[in-house]
């Protein structure tokens, strides 16, 4: 059975709406598991159903219409049972199991547990009418969604900052004859600081962004405040992100101690350490931003030194040491014990309207959360900087994917050579789901290729890990521990 299929559940009266979905699915390039297809005669009708539902079902999808309603039995009702039971084995930020209409009928309410139900809580399209065409083109683009592999709408800002970039900026323009004149390090050094400077001066306004505050219940009033503050973040380094992409991708060797002071200053203003839990948390989200661009831009051209420049190299001093800032922050820092909050950027990007009552339905897990909300945003917002860099947004993933995973590397290794450090760091980004199913994982592919290359793996020769294979091998073990652990705990 090919893993990751798209299982179609539905009455035999529906078979010509089914097999017009099929083929738009299909076509979208994924695997679609249907009883007439892929049940033969002879097989226990049962036993292949649950195996096909609870081995490698990517999405459950429901498909109902009117015809339900006449109906007392139905293999249909089975079916749905099954997947109920395999709903409430998952987490709550799963979008496992999503619902289909061919026509104005109701959905049978099937308890989910946790208070849900199949008729008011799970996705549904309503494949009919004039909305039809516009509809399952949104069906396609959740159910990419759930494989990880495609970003949600785009930021305004980013997508216009990388416009105004495209038009031959004279400021990027600039940059790059710098970068090409390998003996204008001055002048590089000048420019780094003057493109740092205002960015550092915003960031460090306390009536801007305070830090200190009273604490109380994380009402909807509060949630819409922290969502201006993490755009407001963004804005301030919007346009920071072409340059930051651009040096990490060809960025020479005599950059890189100019690009860890950049990435030192930052680093050192995210990191407060007295202030209210919530401020202090967010206040780290700019430079996480900017840590993801740079390594991104040098993963896309192997250029390693960049990478530890912006990461290893930019130590800063935290609780009790000094370490690399990407060991004192991670996607789930910015939301501390909150990691519901981070849904709600998601929601935005997904255009959602976001009013009290979803909030509150995020707050108490009646609305599907993300499990790691701030990576699957961080990966939506990066998307059309990095357009131009990957043939597709697949391979874009799978180099978000490798990046996140080398960043958890590196933090590990941060604390492994800081043995007094006991700040908390919370990383382990969407890589650890996009791979629940599936036999290979992005870090133990990289932990086998470090093994076998040895001191000549890439990576050690930019420098990362102090060039050291052994460290290398002990951070990305460890990496690979804690991921399967992290995968085997939420499925």
């Amino acid at each position: 059975m090919t893993s990751k299929h798209v299982f179609l559940s539905y009455l035999r009266e529906d078979a010509p709406h089914v097999d017009e979905l099929q083929k738009v699915l299909e076509a979208a390039e994924f695997t679609v598991w249907r009883d007439t297809a892929n049940l033969w005669p002879g097989d226990n009708w049962k036993q292949k159903i649950r195996e096909a539902i609870q081995g490698g079902t990517l999405v459950f999808l429901a498909c109902f219409s009117a015809a339900l309603s006449s109906r007392e039995t139905s293999y249909q009702f089975e079916e749905l049972m099954i997947a109920a039971d395999e709903y409430r084995l998952r987490p709550l930020d799963t979008s496992w199991l999503m619902t289909v209409r061919f026509d104005e009928c109701e959905i049978p309410s099937v308890d989910l547990g946790g208070g849900r139900f199949l008729d008011r809580t799970i996705h549904r399209v309503d494949l009919f009418g004039e909305q039809k065409t516009a509809q399952t083109a949104r069906l396609v683009t959740a159910i990419h969604r759930v494989m990880g592999s495609m970003p949600g709408v785009p930021s305004p800002s980013v997508v216009s900052a990388v416009a105004a970039a495209k038009r031959a900026d004279t400021t990027l323009e600039y940059l790059r004859d710098l970068i090409r004149n390998p003996t204008l390090v001055m002048d590089f050094d000048n420019y780094m600081t003057a493109l740092r400077r205002p960015a550092l001066t915003a960031l460090a306004n306390r009536d801007r962004f305070p830090i200190l505050g009273e604490g109380g219940n994380l009402d909807a009033a509060m949630v819409k405040i922290w969502l201006a503050r993490m755009l407001d973040y963004e804005s301030i380094v919007v346009d920071l992100l072409e340059p930051f992409k651009l040096v990490g991708a060809y960025g020479l060797p005599q950059h890189a101690p100019e690009v860890a002071k950049t990435m030192r200053a930052f680093g050192q203003e995210s990191v407060q350490l007295e202030g209210l839990n919530l401020h202090r948390y967010a206040h780290q989200y700019p430079t996480l931003i900017l840590t993801y661009v740079l390594a991104l831009g040098a993963f896309s051209k192997r250029n390693f030194t960049m990478f530890r420049a912006g990461t290893e190299d930019a130590v800063v001093s935290a609780t009790n040491a000094r370490v690399p800032f990407i060991a004192v922050s991670g996607v789930s820092s910015i939301v501390g014990d909150w990691n519901w909050l981070g849904s709600v950027l998601c929601k935005r990007d997904e255009h959602v309207p976001l009013d009290d009552e979803l909030i509150d339905g995020l707050a108490r897990g009646r609305v599907p959360v993300r499990f790691t909300p701030i990576s699957d945003h961080i990966h939506t917002l990066l998307a059309p900087l990095f357009a131009d860099d990957f043939v597709s947004d697949d391979e874009y993933s799978e180099a978000f994917d490798q990046v996140e995973v080398l960043l958890d590397a590196v933090a590990t290794d941060g604390r492994l050579q800081s043995p007094g450090f006991w700040g908390g760091r919370k990383g382990y980004g969407r890589y650890t789901y996009r791979y629940r199913h599936v036999d290979t994982s992005p870090e133990g592919r990289m932990l086998a290729e470090a093994e076998a290359a040895g001191v000549g793996w890439t990576p050690l020769l930019g420098g990362l890990f102090g060039g050291d294979s052994g460290r290398a091998i002990a951070a990305l073990t460890e990496v690979k521990d804690i991921a399967g652990s992290i995968r085997g705990g939420r499925w």
